[in-house]
């Protein structure tokens, strides 16, 4: 996903940021990089069951209305063709990390796609440390890295974290949603079940209009395993290998 500071000149108006989501070619991106259709519609995938929003509409690669976006917030075109607002270039400082080899790779993809609609990305492929460090000091502008929801049967305490009223390391930065704070409250708090939904529509809904974090591809656990391996199992929540049920086919 990427995460991006509200607070920031170039970011705090949604039609420019969803003309940065409308410009990533998620498909393309998740299978040249990810090598699986996990091209993200929304934050949370379809085997989140009650989190996955399905009334919400998709996140969608539309380069032209992301330019019309663009232009309609009044960027027009430079003489190089990075987009410039009252003698500003639209600029912006991409970090992401490469203990995950795949994020710089998608870095360098989303900046070619962001070009295209005249945006210029720098790319600093840094440690991962540097991302929360420039959250609390307010200088980051862009970052783009992974969190996995599902660790847990529920993202409840995940969300907590990092979309609480002060934003979060791996969360939202200066976005300060009505009714949102709430919403996570009836989540820990309540027990009835038409509230909690009411509270999860909220939450999704907030999260797909407002785009305080862009979803780009969803996460798929991949795993090789010898065919003479058997009772290999996976967990979803990657507590464990099940190696003590492993057994090697007998021949």
């Amino acid at each position: 996903m990427l995460k991006l500071n509200l607070g920031d000149p170039l970011l705090t108006e949604q039609p420019v940021r969803e003309a940065i989501s409308l410009a990533i070619d998620r498909n393309t991106l998740a299978m040249a990089v990810l090598r699986y259709s996990g091209a993200a519609s929304q934050l949370f995938p379809p085997n989140m069951g009650e989190w996955h929003n399905e009334a919400l509409p998709p996140l969608q690669y539309q380069p032209a209305l992301a330019a019309q976006h663009l232009k309609d917030a009044g960027w027009q075109a430079g003489a190089d063709g990075v987009l410039v607002r009252k003698g500003q270039r639209f600029s912006l400082t991409l970090l992401t990390f490469p203990d995950r080899p795949e994020l710089p790779l998608m870095a360098m993809i989303i900046q070619q796609q962001l070009r295209q609609i005249g945006i210029e990305v720098k790319i600093n492929s840094t440690s991962a440390s540097e991302i929360p460090a420039q959250h609390h000091s307010n200088r980051l502008q862009m970052a783009l890295f992974s969190r996995n929801f599902a660790l847990t049967p529920d993202p409840t305490g995940t969300l907590l974290q990092d979309y609480a009223e002060k934003g979060g390391d791996w969360g939202a930065m200066n976005w300060h949603p009505a009714g949102f704070s709430a919403a996570l409250h009836t989540l820990t708090q309540s027990t009835d079940a038409a509230a909690r939904s009411q509270a999860r529509i909220l939450i999704t809904t907030a999260l797909q209009q407002d785009l305080p974090v862009i979803p780009i591809a969803w996460y798929q656990q991949s795993a090789a395993i010898n065919s003479q391996l058997k009772q290999v199992t996976l967990d979803p929540f990657e507590r464990h290998f099940g190696l003590r049920q492993m057994k090697w086919e007998q021949k």
